[in-house]
Order: C-alpha cells, then structure tokens, then sequence
C-alpha cells in the first residue's frame, strides 16, 4: 500500500514537470503585434517591467480609456507598485488572506505580458515555487467552448493536454493557482446571482456556472484565482468576491525609454524616437501602453531610415494613417506587386474599407473579437485578412480538434476605432446615407434628417461632425470617444493626403 501511494506521487510529479514544460513553451515567446508564424520573440529579451497598483479609481468603469491614460499621467506616482509576481503576497500579518484578484487595465497595457511572465517564472522554478500548478485559461479559448457540458477536470484536460493524467483527488490536494486572461474578451455570461452550486471538480455544467463557482469558493475553495480585464468589463465580477484589485497602468516615462533603447540597437535612432515622443503630448500620453509603443516605433523607424519625406507625426491621426500606409507598404515588400510600396491599389482600398466595416459594426456593441463568420458578413475572406497581418491577425490556430474555428481581432482597440473612423468618413463622402443614419438611434436620426438640405443629401461636414460628438458625449463609458477624434482627424485634409486617395478629398475642417 506505501508503495502503491509512492507511485501515485511520482506518477503526479512526473504529470507536474510535463506541465511546466508545457507551459514554459507556451509563455517563453511573445508577438508584439502580429502574430505571424516565426515571429515570436522571447519575452525575457523585451520585457519591461511594468507600473502596477493596488486599488482602482472609481472612475476607472465609466470613462474612455484614453481619457483614463490622461487622468493617470497627471498622477504623481505615490502609489506603492506591486510586482506582477508578488500579486497574492499579503503586505502585512493582519491582512485577510488573498485567494481572488482581479487585475484591470487599457487595451494593449501589458495584462497579458504580465500573467505570461508570472507563468514563465514559476515553470521555470523562479518565482512562487509555493505553488504546485499554474493553470493558464484565456477567455478567447473559453468561448469556444460556452455552449458545451463540461466538469473542471475535462476543462482542464482539453485546455492542457499535459494534465490528461491528473485525477480529481489530485487537484485537492495541490496548491493551485487558476489564471483567467482578458475578461473583456468573454463571450459567456457570468451570472452570480444563479445559486446552483458545484463543489465537486468531476461535476458537470455549463462553463459560466464553473466559472462563477469557481470565483465564489464554492469549487476549490482553496484555489487562488486571478483574473485579468479592461476596466469597463471589470464590475463583471462583484466586489465581495475579489480580496484585491489592482491596476496595470503601462510604462512610467523611465519604462518609456528603456522600452525604445531594448527594442532599437541602433542608439542614436532610439534618442531620435524617444525626443520626437516627448515632444509631442498626445503621442507620449499614449506611450504609456506598450502596444501603443510598438506602434509608434513600427511608423517612426520607417519615416527615419527612408529616404521619406515630411513631417514626423505628432497627433493620433496623423500617426495612425501612417501606421496603416506603413502596414500596405510591408505587405508588398513581403508579397510583391508592380505598384509603387507606397501606392494603395484598388485591391488594398477594397480590403481596408471591408476591415473599417468590421471594425465599425462592432464597435458600437464592445466587440473586439471576430469569428470567420463575422469576416465574411463583411464580404472578407479569411486570406485578404491574413495578408494585411500588421493590421488584423489571428490570435491562434491550434492544432486540437477544438481550436481549428480560428478567431481574429484587432492589433489593438485603437486600431479598430481607427478603421471604424474611416470607413465612417468614407460613407459620409460617397453619400451612403442609409449607413449614416443607421448609426444614430431613431430619435436622432429625425434631428439628423433636418440638417439635410434634401432627402438625398446628408449634412455639410461641420453639421455631421458635430453630430456624431453628441453622440459620443451621451455614451456613460466614452467608448466612442477616440474614434470621434479619429473622424475629426481624418477631415483634414492632410490626413486624408497621407491616406493615399483611400478617402475623396473633402474641405479642410480644423
């Protein structure tokens, strides 16, 4: 019998290690951007360590999340920062032990490269070696599997293979730490006012009823559990069931540089990029997100070692239609044509304005992620897609039976409001009032008409303008916000020039 139970223990580290192996596999590489085959990076080579609080503000739900990146640079930085791999340490003996937190942030600060470093870290024997298994579950995974039937043991055995072999005595006796990666990303629907109770791991329901179990203490009560969201998706989970909170809020202006000098070996090219975003307010502002880092290195290394000519951007617009002639330019180099790299052809304004549809359908209802299904409503094929990589790209294709349904979004939100942005001003100008006035409710859409000089026209630019920031002004979370200034941007006429004839030019609107 003693040695029967000596085998259950080898045979249960031996499953361990293969997970940790596993597991470092999976976190060891990271894309920044794309997520192009071979285009991985090793996260220790570029990771920067991140600014992260305890707390939140209280009006960290209800407003735009670049207005939320302005109220945090104004901030002076008294807070006392928490590393990403002390987030379940009590800061002192009286303090309540912390089974649950829930960690927020903007789109593209880090959230994710934070749960990936705590897991490379453990695997690699680092850090939290208290732990006995790190169980990493994106919620970009679990929506694939909303309508299914499933206990915690088989969720666990089809989202980590290596675990085939763990036995449901085995997960309550370990000390486990359960990761749920962007909240904000769900698909399911987390009701925790629904009082049926599982408590058993080989017990089988909907994937939303283990979840809220899970959370509540109810299933593995001696679990820790961290969950990771943008803000305005954060009020999901109730407060009385979180022991701590805390907010990643991106790079410091120190982190900012060190993220410039890592990426770029050519020292004088990082001091011109760093200098050109301090200078500008808005482009600093938004540097405190490490994708918005990326961005502005992808366009401003471009414009220093072409022979390119004009100015360097210095407002959001201007950077982002950059960025996207930047993408067009990348993708004939890579794929070949006989246009001119800097040129759109007919082809890149049909595949560009589909993608501003998809982004601009969605963004009203807060969806960021896109099935096949999606694509293809907006007359996209899953090919064009994968060519424009920089812009839009496939978050996974595993090969498991149950992840051959690929899922697409955008590089980062800003990028969708951007394309939403512009495809919104290209039915303004090409007079398609039918989506024009489908974006207002019907109680606007009367005050939209009167502001037509006839029933075929649409109103002058300002009037239009004007209306759509109303709009933006009535939404309680701002989530129309950036994509207002993005329309006003892109009224410019110098805007629309870099766009490279993707918008028909209209009268200069300061």
């Amino acid at each position: 019998m003693l040695e029967r139970r000596r085998d259950k223990g080898r045979n249960l580290q031996e499953v361990l290690e293969g997970h940790k192996i596993s597991l470092k596999s999976r976190c060891e590489r990271v894309t920044e951007g794309t997520n192009e085959a071979g285009s991985g990076t090793l996260l220790k080579q570029i990771y920067t360590e991140l600014y992260i609080t305890e707390g939140q503000s209280e009006e960290v739900n209800t407003q735009h999340e670049v207005r939320e990146l302005e109220r945090t640079s104004k901030k002076s930085l008294q807070d006392t920062p928490i590393r990403c791999q002390d987030i379940f340490r009590a800061f002192s003996e009286q303090q309540k032990k912390i089974r649950v937190v829930l960690t927020n942030g903007v789109a593209g600060v880090g959230k994710t490269f934070s749960v990936q470093k705590f897991s490379l870290d453990w695997a690699e024997g680092l850090e939290n070696q208290d732990l006995s298994l790190v169980l990493l579950l994106s919620f970009r995974e679990l929506n694939l599997v909303r309508d299914e039937q499933h206990s915690l043991l088989t969720l666990l055995h089809v989202f980590h293979p290596t675990l085939q072999k763990i036995r449901a005595e085995d997960l309550t006796v370990c000390k486990l730490l359960l990761i749920f990666d962007g909240l904000d990303e769900s698909r399911l629907s987390l009701d925790f006012s629904n009082k049926q109770v599982i408590s058993d791991v080989t017990q089988v329901s909907s994937v939303n009823v283990l979840l809220v179990n899970l959370i509540q203490g109810n299933l593995l009560p001696s679990a820790l559990i961290w969950i990771t969201s943008r803000p305005a998706a954060a009020n999901q989970v109730p407060p009385s069931c979180v022991d701590r909170m805390t907010e990643v809020r991106g790079f410091t202006d120190s982190q900012k540089e060190e993220y410039f000098r890592r990426r770029f070996s050519d020292e004088d090219l990082s001091k011109r990029i760093i200098s050109h975003i301090k200078a500008s307010r808005s482009l600093h502002i938004m540097c405190q997100i490490p994708v918005f880092c990326w961005i502005s290195a992808t366009v401003l290394e471009d414009m220093l070692t072409t022979d390119q000519r004009g100015e360097l951007p210095t407002t959001l617009t201007d950077l982002y239609s950059h960025f996207l002639m930047v993408q067009t330019k990348r993708k004939k180099q890579k794929y070949g044509g006989h246009q001119r790299a800097e040129e759109l052809t007919e082809a890149d304004k049909e595949v560009l304005l589909k993608l501003g549809q998809l982004a601009f359908e969605h963004l009203e209802n807060g969806n960021i992620m896109f099935y096949p299904e999606d694509l293809e409503r907006c007359g996209l094929d899953v090919s064009e897609v994968s060519v424009f990589s920089g812009v839009c790209t496939e978050i996974f294709r595993r090969e498991s039976v149950i992840f051959q349904k690929s899922v697409y979004c955008f590089v980062h939100l800003s990028i969708q409001e951007f394309l939403a942005a512009l495809y919104m001003f290209h039915c303004y100008t090409k007079k398609n009032k039918v989506m024009i006035e489908s974006f207002f409710k019907y109680s606007e859409r009367r005050s939209f008409s009167r502001l037509c000089v006839n029933n075929d026209s649409l109103p002058a630019v300002g009037d239009f303008l004007r209306r759509v920031m109303m709009k933006s002004l009535r939404s309680k979370n701002g989530h129309l916000d950036l994509f207002v200034r993005f329309l006003h941007g892109l009224s410019l006429e110098s805007n629309q020039r870099i766009l490279g004839g993707l918008l028909k030019q209209t009268v200069n609107h300061p």
